[in-house]
C-alpha cells in the first residue's frame, strides 16, 4: 500500500511540475515522466490492476463524449476526407512500424503500436493490455505528440502562408440540434446525477470490456456506450477533472512499466527509427493536404490541421489561432482518435498473428 501511495504522490508532483512548465498533456506526460524516470533509478513504482481499467474506461468515455448528434449529421459531408485520412494513416502505421521493426529491432507489435496516430495515454495503455513493450510505445507516442505540438504549427504556417482564412462551410451544423426528452433524461437529471451515472457506466462497462475478448475492451466498450447515449440523450457528463485523473493514472501506469532496461533500448538505430516516425507523419500530412486541396475536399489549412497527429483539443486550439475551419478539424480529429483505439488494435493483432 505504501508503494502505491508513493507512486501516486510522485505522479501528482510530476503533473504539477509539467503544468507549470506548460508541457502538452501535463497530467499524462508529467506523471509518466516523473514515475518512469524515478522508477528507472529506484524500481519502486506499483499500481493495482484496476488502475489501468479506470484510466482506460474514463479515457474511452471522454472520447465518446466528443461525438454528438451534430457530428453524426455533419459526417456525411466529411466522409471522403476522413476515409482518405484513415487509409493513409493505416498504411503509414504499417510502413513506419515495419521500418522501426527492422532498423531498431523492436518486435512488430511494439513497433506498430508506437506508430499508431492515437493518444499517448490511450495507445500506451493498449500496449500494456496487448503485450507490447510499453516503454518503447510510450516513448514513440510521446515523441510524436511533442513533435507535433512544437513543430507542426510552424510547418503548417509555412505551407499555408499564402492561404487566406478558411471560409465557413454553410452546410455544416454548428449549433447543438434539439433532442427529445427521453425517460432516461427524466431519470438522470442534474449535473451531479449525470456525473454519478457516467462514473457507474464507466466502471461497469470498463470491467465488462476488460473481461471480454474485445481488443482494448476496457476502453472501447465504455466509449461505444457513451457515444450511443450522447447521440440519443443528454445523460452523460465527464468533468474535465475526470479526464485529468484518468490521464494522471494512465501516466503513472505507463511509468510503472519503465525500468533500467530502457537505456539498453536507446541505440543509434532506435533514434534513427524514431526520426523516421516523424518524417513519415510529415509526409502523410503534406500528401493528404495537397490532395484534399486539389480535389476540393478541404482547404489546405484545414486539411493540414485535421491530419496532424496531435490531440483533437490541441489541434482545435491551434486551428483557432490560424483562423481555420474549427468544425471540420475537430470532427475529423475526434473520429481519428476513435479509429485509433477501435480499429487499429484489432488490425495490428491480426497482422502480428499472421506473421508469427
Amino acid at each position: 500500500m505504501g508503494q502505491v501511495l508513493l507512486t501516486l504522490a510522485v505522479a501528482w508532483v510530476g503533473f504539477v511540475v509539467a503544468r507549470r512548465l506548460h508541457l502538452p498533456a501535463p497530467a499524462m506526460l508529467g506523471s509518466m515522466l516523473a514515475v518512469g524516470l524515478s522508477n528507472v533509478f529506484f524500481d519502486y513504482a506499483v499500481l493495482p490492476w484496476y488502475a489501468k481499467v479506470i484510466a482506460q474506461a474514463v479515457s474511452g468515455a471522454f472520447i465518446g463524449m466528443q461525438i454528438s448528434k451534430k457530428d453524426v449529421l455533419n459526417f456525411r459531408y466529411l466522409v471522403k476526407p476522413f476515409l482518405l485520412l484513415v487509409a493513409l494513416l493505416t498504411i503509414n502505421t504499417f510502413v513506419t512500424g515495419t521500418l522501426v521493426h527492422f532498423l531498431a529491432g523492436f518486435d512488430y507489435l511494439t513497433a506498430l503500436l508506437g506508430a499508431v496516430a492515437g493518444g499517448v495515454s490511450d495507445i500506451s495503455l493498449l500496449s500494456i493490455e496487448l503485450g507490447g513493450d510499453t516503454q518503447i510505445v510510450a516513448l514513440m507516442q510521446t515523441l510524436r505528440l511533442v513533435g507535433v505540438l512544437l513543430i507542426f504549427p510552424y510547418w503548417i504556417r509555412f505551407f499555408t502562408r499564402r492561404e487566406g482564412d478558411a471560409e465557413e462551410d454553410i452546410r455544416l451544423i454548428t449549433g447543438n440540434p434539439e433532442m427529445g426528452v427521453t425517460w432516461l433524461d427524466r431519470l438522470v437529471g442534474g449535473r451531479g446525477r449525470k456525473i454519478i451515472f457516467t462514473a457507474v457506466l464507466c466502471a461497469v462497462f470498463g470491467l465488462l470490456g476488460n473481461a471480454s475478448p474485445i481488443p482494448a475492451g476496457a476502453m472501447v466498450v465504455p466509449m461505444a456506450v457513451v457515444i450511443v447515449l450522447n447521440i440519443t440523450t443528454s445523460v452523460c457528463y465527464v468533468p474535465i477533472s475526470f479526464k485529468t485523473v484518468a490521464q494522471l493514472l494512465a501516466g503513472a501506469v505507463v511509468g510503472c512499466s519503465m525500468n533500467p532496461s530502457i537505456w539498453e533500448l536507446m541505440t543509434p538505430r532506435a533514434l534513427i527509427a524514431m526520426a523516421i516516425l516523424m518524417i513519415n507523419y510529415w509526409a502523410v500530412n503534406l500528401i493528404y493536404s495537397l490532395y484534399c486541396k486539389k480535389k476540393n475536399m478541404l482547404d489546405l489549412k484545414s486539411a493540414m490541421l485535421a491530419s496532424a497527429p496531435g490531440g483533437a483539443t490541441d489541434m482545435s486550439l491551434i486551428a483557432a489561432d490560424l483562423n481555420a475551419d474549427l468544425t471540420k478539424i475537430a470532427l475529423i480529429q475526434v473520429l481519428r482518435a476513435v479509429y485509433a483505439v477501435t480499429f487499429m488494435p484489432a488490425v495490428i493483432i491480426l497482422f502480428t498473428s499472421w506473421i508469427s
